[in-house]
């Protein structure tokens, strides 16, 4: 039997921004939620420094975290200053994964999370995932991302198509907004 030849595999759209699984960053491991956080902005910045960032954090992680880090989480929650990442924190009891996945798809965002939101199928059509690990408090990014096509369908897509894949209908570093409904800024986090 002969095979079929497939030719190329699709590109998935170009990139939006960075949306961040804040709250599965946090709990990545114990302690240092912070830096961790940092470290994944930083990646994004690098790998496309002209792209938003939003991270999404639910506020029962928020406060799961000790006062000094709620702290940190609320001042950059209400910080709006051009260039910097976005935060975006649910109400207390609200997972946030329903908005972090409404907020990608707007955006087209690459979603930084080791979450596959199996739970959210519905959602996740069309969205492109990166995994991450920290191995001794380092950052450690792989090669690919994952896209889900459509419901049962993913293919693997190297970050550097990703990279290189720009939207020219939406200028470099456009400003994003979470989306109002559900997510507010960190009071009392």
């Amino acid at each position: 039997m002969r095979r079929r030849h497939r030719g190329p595999l699709p590109l998935p759209p170009p990139l939006g921004g960075f949306v961040v699984d804040g709250a599965n960053v946090i709990a990545a491991s114990r302690g240092q939620a912070l830096a961790r956080l940092d470290a994944v902005e930083a990646w994004c910045r690098h790998f496309r420094s002209d792209l938003p960032v939003l991270v999404f954090v639910d506020g029962t992680t928020a406060q799961r975290c000790p006062p000094a880090v709620r702290e940190v989480l609320a001042l950059r929650a209400v910080d709006v200053t051009p260039g910097r990442p976005r935060y975006a924190v649910t109400p207390r009891g609200e997972p946030a994964d329903a908005h972090l996945l409404q907020a990608a798809a707007r955006l087209r965002a690459l979603v930084v999370s080791n979450d596959r939101f199996f739970d959210h199928e519905d959602l996740r059509a069309n969205l492109l995932t990166v995994q991450f690990a920290f191995d001794r408090g380092v950052l450690q990014m792989p090669e690919e991302a994952t896209w889900f096509r459509r419901p049962g369908s993913t293919e693997r897509v190297p970050l550097a198509v990703l990279a290189g894949l720009c939207s020219e209908a939406e200028p470099p570093g456009a400003p994003i907004e979470p989306e109002s409904g559900g997510s507010r800024p960190a009071e009392g986090v």
